[in-house]
């Protein structure tokens, strides 16, 4: 008895990493009847053929599949490779095809014990392995099962050894398969063989309906297929406005209530409460500036009202260095004592500056030091 959570039926499992050198090997595809995923397997000095059954070695036991490529020459390391064991024999193929015959039987038993011990769990499907050596039931459930009576109710029918293998709920849709909302075969049973991670802001972004009857799959999750178109809504998104925001029409302003990402066109809500589907340049988010016809005679200029006093009281020293000054009589000064009477600006940014009484004593310091001794001052005597 064993359990274990896998995503593929009859997928080996991963090797751990090893150092050993890669060699070269036979590499061919083959799928199981599970699932369509294609698994390397190396071939050995088998000749063989796309379509053909062959018997293959895997974690669980040997078990058929089937070729879906042709040879390679591939380089893997060692640890990694699975063989082919031979050439699926007429026997092989009958054999298997009572084991399909057993596994239908298996898996009705099993179905009856699950509902008379009330087990929260969904059976999905029973494999026989190839030797009959032992009977595997995969199933899904939202956590863990104890399900060692019914472990004991299998062995004791089939005489056999049991195993029972969780897995998701998304991977019991792929070995099950079925018809989608769209009509065709699902994608995970067909074509898609990883599961990228959906969420419900890609149903909105899509402008699709959040009713999880619309938006899920036949196992209960979102559907893959929204992943597929999300990076082109997420693009064409970026040239739409929001909903809630307020436009102008030739209609009058409006608020845009849906979006059509596709066709690239707006729902408007008017003023009077009237809806508008429109197209993207028939709206806009600016309101249009009405014809003026302005008297340049009657234009006066003003300081703006907005403006604090400070810029205010800036704009007026600036007009008044502009202003025409009267020329005088007395002659103009050198341009080297206009430069020394320039005064460099005050810097505010700095600390207050020091009251007007304690400059003027300090400017009265340095004048008394600058000014000479006259003869009339009496020299001291030594």
């Amino acid at each position: 008895m064993s359990h274990h959570i896998q995503d593929g039926a009859n997928k080996p499992k991963p090797a751990p990493p090893s150092n050993a050198r890669k060699r070269l090997f036979n590499m061919v595809q083959v799928e199981f009847r599970t699932n369509f995923l294609k698994v390397d397997y190396d071939a050995q000095r088998l000749h063989l053929s796309v379509g053909q059954d062959v018997v293959v070695e895997t974690s669980r036991g040997p078990t058929i599949a089937r070729v879906t490529g042709q040879v390679q020459r591939q380089f893997r390391a060692p640890d990694d490779v699975f063989r082919v064991v031979r050439v699926a024999t007429p026997e092989d193929v009958a054999q298997a095809q009572r084991n399909a015959k057993q596994e239908t039987q298996a898996y009705r038993f099993a179905l009856e014990r699950v509902r008379s011990r009330r087990l929260p769990m969904k059976l999905i499907r029973a494999q026989l392995m190839q030797d009959q050596s032992k009977i595997v039931f995969f199933f899904s459930a939202d956590g863990r099962i104890d399900f060692r009576e019914l472990v004991k109710d299998l062995a004791h029918q089939f005489r056999t050894r049991i195993e029972m293998h969780q897995i998701g709920v998304r991977d019991g849709a792929r070995m099950v398969g079925g018809i989608g909302p769209c009509g065709r075969e699902l994608c995970c049973s067909t074509f898609l063989e990883h599961f990228a991670p959906v969420s419900i802001r890609m149903a909105k972004d899509q402008g699709l309906t959040l009713n999880p009857r619309k938006v899920s799959g036949m196992c209960g999750r979102l559907m893959c297929c929204l992943v597929y178109e999300q990076q082109l809504y997420k693009k064409m998104r970026r040239k739409l406005p929001r909903l809630g925001t307020p436009v102008f029409t030739e209609l009058g302003p409006g608020k845009i209530t849906s979006v059509d990402v596709i066709n690239s066109r707006v729902g408007v809500v008017l003023e009077d409460h009237n809806f508008k589907l429109m197209d993207l340049h028939d709206v806009t988010t600016k309101e249009p500036l009405a014809a003026q016809v302005v008297d340049d005679a009657s234009v006066e200029v003003l300081t703006p009202d907005f403006l604090w006093d400070d810029v205010a009281q800036s704009y007026a020293e600036d007009d008044a260095l502009v202003s025409v000054v009267a020329p005088s009589d007395k002659p103009a000064r050198p341009a080297s004592k206009r430069r020394r009477a320039k005064r460099r600006p005050k810097d505010t940014s700095g600390a207050q500056a020091k009251p007007a009484k304690e400059a003027d004593a300090q400017q009265k310091r340095r004048r008394r030091k600058r000014r000479p001794k006259s003869d009339s001052e009496p020299k001291k005597q030594d």
